[in-house]
């Protein structure tokens, strides 16, 4: 597993991203921690009516916090639950 958030230096700007290499055997404990730290997937935020691009905006200006986790060749996205509803409750994910 590695863990890296040097995004904010190369980029120039606050972001709330931070980037996870993960083995295929070590995903299911992963995703047991990211949701008892109250991250959710992408996926669960998209089927309720979020709008990803939006949340990932607002995660690289730093208002919400996200996890990009690297399995092999695939990418998967998770966000603080809680700041993504607040978000959503002042109108930013319209």
């Amino acid at each position: 597993m590695y863990l890296k958030n040097n995004e904010t230096e190369r980029l120039g700007y606050s972001m709330a991203i931070w980037q996870v290499e993960l083995d295929s055997r070590d995903v299911s404990q992963y995703r047991k921690k990211l949701k008892n730290r109250g991250f959710i997937s992408a996926s669960y935020f998209s089927y309720n009516g979020f709008d990803l691009d939006k949340m990932r905006k607002l995660a690289k200006e730093g208002k919400i916090d996200a996890m990009r986790c690297i399995i092999g060749k695939s990418i998967r996205w998770y966000y603080l639950e809680q700041q993504a509803e607040t978000a959503r409750l002042k109108g930013e994910l319209y």
